[in-house]
């Protein structure tokens, strides 16, 4: 992972930030290991000097958002913390130190009212609420709201006159919250006390004056849903009121999208996007200041601002089921043969959305739509991937082939990764089930979230914290129990040296050796599961047979062109820059974060087993050349390649990433694997030219990137 550089020229010198970039770095490191790869785009758009506030959403992963912030601001950031959550011992503890800035929530102060209310009169008394077994006397004060289930409505209380009647501020008007009110049992309700927020905003002020960096999740809370909640108004006032206290601040708001694959699931990947940062106009500054309808008009007014710059950097589309169809879609459009990065990958979804919901009522667009959710189907039905069918585009014999190629490679890799897997097995379980049942109880407690996956990642982070260190301990002093009380009959050289070591270097050497075996299993076991997702693909293959996969990817085929075509009939109507010979750079600047020592080593995985690969296509083609009879002929000058060179379809897989592997002939297969394997040892001896060809045909795949790059990788722009 690259060291996080801090701009600091607007710290007070007086004040030590020591334990905050301790902390700071120590929570990115737990964060980027338990992603796979972290994406940025346009962080360097963001203010190096001055008081900046961060407006991040959507808040999808609840404490980990934060977190991946801090990994690309490249400045100290402080976030507002619900004041709850600073309650709590071990995450409280966190939050100060990293000086977070509490913030009261009426949902946590929330108290579940006694008995039930309703409207006797709805039309002629609208604001008196009765009350079924109530105490409002005891329970309820004027200034207090009451707050219906779900969501459904809340007012504000005007006055309490009995136990069982009391007179509100305004009228609930919303058509769910009259159903609940006119039931004849009448509806539960519960009752929050009013909130100050001015230590909080003084606080807030106090930290921009100083220049410094504030991050807030305007949304109010973290939730799953495939869309931005309403925004709340607390980042307006925040800004304009710094703003008018402080004229010349220069208060700079740097709208944040948070977009996550599979924000739950351990090691996933994720990208952050960074909008242009937005002035605060000096006219909506005046009309705040002269309060009332003026003020809360020019609030409002910057709220739909901040909003539009969201939308910018975010995906937000109704439903689970349009965002998988535009992704789906976006899969299939093809302007090109070129690699996406995640972070193109993103913003051409983002693009698709915009399309979509602009002509998503054109008889062709809808035509697509149906077309595409049958392709879905379909692969569902198979149980396969969209980035898998082009692999099944071949015979049972070179299926064979492929098939017992990479199940020896997983063979290997289970073998290596089994011991770590072993160890850790009860933090896998215990993680799971508990991130289970704290979804759960977040659900159960939330009116917005879906499925509550937004709290899962935290918890899985939380607990392994807590496991590992626990579970590596109890192994370590199992081991030096057993060396040192090993029966007499034990005269192996090992424990006997073993046993001559004293019980905290054997403690410590324990430790070490449980940390690496989960090191391992990391690495290995996250390539075994990527070679495990391609082989069933080259199953089905010799199970039913290429003519049955071949409609499936005729079917492909078909939909891929038609929604490239489509795209670029449409495509100018919406950007009147677009052109399908712009290059991917005008997407903004992006760059990855990775844990650096398991990335070498899957890259290195990656290169060897390529490698073996190379030199069974090189031999082949060497041996079937009509020009050249013998294998020692020099290689042909290969045509210029019109996308980059997979490392094996994997990390991630993208359309035709293995169509070179599955152009390998079954004989020729058979006949050179045994020096495709020699090629990958270390000891191979010199006149073994197979080990050094790949390297070549890797340097020569590497300068023609650059010039694709260049070149070959456009889409919308």
């Amino acid at each position: 992972m690259e060291e996080t550089r801090f701009s600091s020229s607007n710290d007070p010198p007086a004040e030590n930030f020591m334990v905050y970039d301790l902390f700071r770095a120590f929570w990115t490191r737990v964060v980027g290991l338990f992603f796979r790869e972290i994406a940025e785009r346009n962080a360097h758009l963001i203010p190096q000097t001055g008081p900046v506030m961060f407006v991040v959403a959507p808040h999808h992963n609840q404490f980990v958002d934060p977190v991946i912030l801090l990994m690309h601001a490249r400045r100290r950031v402080y976030f507002l913390t619900a004041a709850a959550s600073m309650r709590r011992k071990f995450i409280g503890f966190y939050g100060r130190c990293l000086r977070g800035i509490p913030v009261e929530r009426q949902q946590d102060l929330a108290k579940r009212g006694s008995g039930r209310i309703q409207l006797e009169d709805r039309v002629e008394a609208p604001l008196v609420v009765t009350g079924i077994g109530t105490r409002f006397l005891e329970e309820v004060e004027p200034g207090m709201k009451v707050v219906l289930p779900g969501g459904a409505g809340q007012a504000r209380v005007a006055s309490v006159e009995s136990d069982t009647q009391l007179t509100l501020a305004a009228e609930m008007r919303e058509l769910a919250a009259l159903e609940l009110l006119t039931k004849a049992e009448g509806t539960e309700f519960k009752i929050v006390p009013p909130v100050n927020q001015d230590d909080m905003y003084h606080a807030v002020y106090d930290r921009l004056n100083r220049g410094e960096c504030i991050g807030i999740f305007p949304e109010g809370g973290s939730h799953d849903r495939t869309q931005m909640l309403p925004l709340k108004a607390g980042a307006t006032i925040m800004a304009l009121g710094a703003t008018a206290a402080n004229p010349g601040l220069g208060l700079k708001i740097v709208p944040t999208g948070l977009n996550y694959f599979h924000p739950s699931k351990f090691r996933s990947r994720a990208v952050i996007d960074f909008g242009e940062p937005i002035d605060v106009p000096a006219e909506l500054v005046e009309r705040y200041r002269q309060g009332g309808d003026a003020k809360r008009q020019a609030c409002d007014e910057f709220l739909q601002t901040i909003a539009e710059g969201l939308k910018q950097v975010t995906l937000n589309t109704p439903d689970l089921e349009t965002l998988r169809l535009i992704q789906a879609g976006r899969r299939l459009y093809r302007p090109t043969q070129h690699t996406l990065t995640m972070a193109q990958q993103v913003e051409l979804t983002r693009r698709f959305i915009k399309g979509y919901n602009t002509y998503k009522d054109m008889p062709e667009v809808s035509d697509l739509r149906d077309r595409i959710a049958h392709y879905n189907a379909q692969l569902r039905y198979y149980g396969i991937r969209d980035h898998q069918v082009d692999s099944m585009r071949i015979g049972r014999p070179q299926a064979g082939a492929l098939f017992a190629w990479r199940v020896l490679w997983l063979l290997l890799m289970g073998l290596v990764a089994l011991p770590g897997l072993v160890i850790n097995m009860p933090v896998l379980v215990i993680t799971a089930v508990v991130s289970k049942r704290k979804a759960r109880a977040a659900l159960a407690a939330s009116s917005v979230k879906v499925r509550a996956r937004d709290v899962i990642a935290t918890w899985k982070i939380l607990i392994a914290l807590v496991l590992v260190p626990l579970l590596y301990s109890v192994y370590a002093v199992l081991l030096v129990v057993c060396i040192h009380h090993a029966p007499a009959w034990t005269n192996a050289d090992t424990v006997l040296r073993l046993a001559s070591m004293s019980s905290v270097s054997l403690y410590l050497w324990a430790w070490a050796l449980a940390a690496f075996m989960s090191y391992t299993a990391l690495v290995f076991g996250e390539q075994a599961v990527d070679i495990i997702r391609s082989i069933r693909p080259l199953f089905l293959t010799l199970v039913v047979g290429s003519e049955h996969t071949e409609l499936l990817a005729q079917m492909r085929s078909s939909l891929a062109d038609d929604i490239t075509e489509l795209v670029n009939e449409l495509g100018p109507q919406i950007y009147p820059e677009f052109s399908t010979t712009r290059i991917a750079d005008q997407l903004g600047q992006t760059s990855s974060t990775h844990s650096n020592a398991i990335n070498m080593s899957a890259d290195a995985f990656h290169r060897s087993m390529r490698s073996g690969e190379q030199a069974l296509r090189q031999r082949f083609a060497r041996s079937t050349s009509p020009s050249c009879p013998t294998p020692d002929c020099p290689d042909e000058p290969s045509a210029p390649r019109q996308r980059r060179a997979s490392k094996y379809a994997f990390n991630p897989p993208t359309p035709r990433t293995m169509e070179s592997l599955n152009n390998i002939s079954p004989m020729e297969f058979l006949s050179t694997a045994t020096g495709a394997l020699s090629s990958l040892l270390p000891s191979s001896t010199p006149d073994t030219p197979a080990s050094e060809e790949p390297a070549n045909d890797a340097k020569s795949a590497h300068q023609q990137d650059a010039e694709s790059a260049n070149k070959g990788l456009f889409f919308f722009t």
